[in-house]
């Protein structure tokens, strides 16, 4: 074309192809870097949930280890909060553990501790009158503890769940002590030094209905220091 040199043609043409070569190049220069990026958000995602259960896993030990309650053999756990149906069919508010453990549940259920020890009850220097009249003292000495069926648990914690051992000997004592005077009044002085045995026996059999009606039972009994007054 006329005016037009060739050096002015070739820039023509080779604009457009610098233009293409370095918008390919800017296009391969950040596509490894869009790829990379999708890759570490991928892996975000996947790691994601693996966290949240193992977190929820954590929590779930965490919990079942501080609701995990403990007892020892001479021990009766009793959780309450739920209600529970009996092989009798009777519904009750409460389950037995004896001797093991079990999962307490928060916030809904509620775990004591009831102990089957043996109690020693002392009731020191009682004083009474004989079968004749005669004034005397005497002490006598018990051990007691819950039976562990489980109707004799059951009215245990009636009376003594909650409460402080101290509370249970006192309530104990009171009953020994009526019964011992009714024993020991219905004796002559004589027979309580020659067969003081024979009285703890009668005090045994007496006491057993009223202690049974509250779960325990009287392992040994002793009347000892008989002492006329």
């Amino acid at each position: 074309m006329p005016g037009v040199s060739a050096f002015s043609i070739a820039a023509s043409w080779a604009g457009p192809i610098l233009l293409h070569r370095n918008a390919s190049a800017c296009v391969d220069n950040t596509r490894p870097r869009r790829v990379f990026e999708w890759h570490k958000m991928n892996s975000k995602l996947v790691f994601l949930p693996i966290l949240a259960m193992g977190f929820a896993i954590c929590i779930s030990l965490a919990l079942w280890m501080i609701g995990y309650v403990k007892v020892g053999p001479n021990q009766v756990l009793i959780v309450s909060g739920r209600r529970r149906q009996l092989p009798d069919g009777t519904h009750v508010g409460f389950r037995l553990v004896k001797g093991g453990g079990t999962f307490v549940f928060p916030l809904l259920e509620k775990a004591q501790v009831l102990s089957l020890e043996v109690i020693c009850i002392e009731a020191p220097k009682l004083k009474v009158r004989t079968a004749n009249g005669e004034p005397v003292e005497a002490d006598c000495v018990a051990q007691v503890k819950i039976k562990g069926d489980d109707a004799s648990i059951v009215a245990a914690a009636e009376h003594f769940l909650g409460k402080s051992e101290r509370d249970m000997e006192n309530l104990v004592r009171s009953m020994l002590e009526k019964h011992l005077r009714a024993v020991l009044g219905n004796s002559s002085f004589e027979e309580m030094n020659q067969a003081p045995g024979t009285c703890a026996d009668r005090l045994q059999t007496a006491a057993a209905t009223d202690l049974g009606s509250m779960g325990l039972s009287v392992i040994s009994c002793a009347i000892q220091n008989v002492q006329a007054k």
